[in-house]
């Protein structure tokens, strides 16, 4: 045993970059480099979206379906939480309601960009729908459509949280064939600084825990994006 090669296998690598001048660590390059990630998505979902992705995706978009339908029917009726939550700063919950309400208060989002790029797996609204999304939850695609629920199921409704007053969105989401699949409850309630929010799917109850927490991850990336497209249109 070579207990000086040892120690250079254990030893992390750490590099700086110089540029132009200047010298920086992994962490500016980190950014740069998620930078071009979202630049190359959105270029790609721009020339290669509606039906053109639906075909690229086709395969796994239908084992997807079937997936999804599988976790309806072994739940029967019972459902649980995904759930994440905001402290905003500088916009109200009142002026985010107003955005999102204008936005996406028919279940179609106004502008798709902000759809699609709020979050990188956010593959294609299927251009047949009125409203929906084809996207990854727990690594499988799932395609489903959003409606507007104007009457929630007891089961669903019980998650909702009196303490936040400002509804931004309650939705159905179904998938191909109609099936129910999840609801979303978004909610908020002004503060004196801004703005807590709460925004939650309920999904089937044999949903795994690797789909639940997984999602709440989703949930953090698209609202947060969300977030900043309402406090740019309201300054």
């Amino acid at each position: 045993m070579n207990a000086r090669n040892d120690v250079q296998q254990t030893t992390p690598v750490t590099i700086d970059v110089h540029t132009m001048g200047r010298t920086v660590d992994e962490t500016t390059v980190d950014q740069w480099e998620l930078k071009a990630a979202r630049r190359a998505l959105r270029n790609l979902k721009s020339v290669a979206g509606g039906q053109v992705m639906m075909d690229l995706l086709a395969e796994q978009i239908e084992a997807g379906d079937r997936y999804y339908k599988e976790l309806v029917a072994a739940s029967d009726g019972a459902f649980r939480e995904s759930r994440t939550e905001f402290t905003i700063r500088g916009l109200s919950g009142t002026a985010m309601a107003n955005w999102f309400a204008a936005q996406a208060g028919t279940g179609r989002f106004q502008d798709k960009s902000l759809l699609v790029n709020a979050h990188p797996e956010h593959y294609v609204e299927p251009p047949t729908y009125t409203g929906g999304m084809v996207e990854t939850i727990d690594g499988h695609l799932c395609r489903f459509q959003v409606s507007v629920a104007r009457e929630l199921p007891d089961a669903v409704a019980a998650f909702l949280d009196a303490s936040y007053p400002v509804t931004l969105m309650n939705a159905l989401l179904s998938l191909d064939d109609g099936t129910p699949f999840a609801y979303c409850l978004h909610q908020a309630r002004d503060t004196d600084t801004g703005a807590n929010v709460v925004v939650r799917v309920i999904y089937p109850s044999a949903a795994p825990d690797s789909l639940i927490e997984g999602h709440c991850e989703h949930l953090a990336i698209e609202f947060r994006s969300w977030i900043r497209n309402a406090a740019a249109a309201n300054h």
